[in-house]
């Protein structure tokens, strides 16, 4: 019955917005008593969520997209559920069927976002070790750096979000959300850390979980600087670290005679 139901109900939305189809509209449409549909689906407000999960890809992706927006505008603190499920078109009851609830929603974003700004490194890697070759690695260093934090920091709205919901880490949830995040950043850039090393673009004697480390804490670093200072160039700053990190910070040889005499 339940599968029958779900089928006249979807046959039903082609004809009508589904905010408008009743309990009773699906009974009549089904040849059954209000009871029954009552009973096999519950209320009507339970439709939405029923449709989505038959179309779980497409729906998932327009709460993800209506969370986005309205965390952009209010932030991830004043946003609430009902204002998501509007901006999306749906009921409460349509974001409760994928998203537990909102930490969910932002940790969904986050992913899909680390996915999409880390999915280029491996051929850029690639790309840089063969301009290494040429005798060119520092610079292809920095242009991989560069095009790195370029990308996490095109959309500005999202390093302040993730900023505004890292001020929410005493949260018992939210804290081990936020570690496990971590674990599984440096997990992803110490494999990169590795190639890079493989491939004579940074030292190998160094652990790669240790640079994997160094890397992600200059990385949110400049991001943090990016939110204070729209206006901030982060590729030329690349340009600019990567040559002091290349070098190291200890004083020249000849530095150090000068300051003695």
């Amino acid at each position: 019955m339940r599968d029958k139901l779900i089928t006249i109900l979807k046959h039903l939305c082609h004809q009508h917005d589904i905010s408008v189809i009743s309990t009773e509209m699906l009974a009549e449409a089904a040849h059954v008593p209000v009871e029954t549909v009552t009973k096999t689906l519950g209320s009507a407000e339970n439709y939405p969520a029923l449709v989505a999960f038959e179309q779980p890809n497409v729906t998932r992706e327009r709460i993800l997209s209506a969370a986005m927006c309205v965390f952009a505008q209010k932030g991830w603190q004043k946003t609430s559920l009902d204002e998501i499920a509007a901006a999306a078109g749906m009921t409460k009851g349509a974001i409760y069927w994928h998203f537990r609830n909102k930490n969910d929603l932002f940790f969904a974003l986050l992913d899909a976002r680390l996915q999409r700004n880390t999915s280029p490194v491996p051929e850029e890697i690639k790309q840089a070790i063969i301009k290494g070759q040429t005798g060119e690695a520092m610079p292809s260093v920095a242009d991989l750096f560069g095009a790195a934090w370029s990308r996490c920091s095109a959309d500005r709205d999202w390093p302040r979000l993730y900023l505004e919901v890292m001020s929410h880490s005493r949260d018992p949830e939210m804290a081990q959300r936020l570690q496990t995040l971590y674990e599984y950043i440096w997990q992803m850039s110490t494999e990169f850390v590795k190639t890079m090393q493989a491939g004579g673009l940074t030292r190998n004697d160094i652990p790669p979980q240790t640079l994997a480390m160094l890397w992600c804490a200059i990385f949110d670093g400049v991001m943090l600087a990016a939110i204070a200072n729209p206006e901030l160039d982060v590729s030329q700053l690349a340009h600019e670290f990567i040559p002091i990190l290349w070098q190291g910070l200890a004083p020249s040889s000849t530095q150090g005679e000068n300051n003695e005499s």
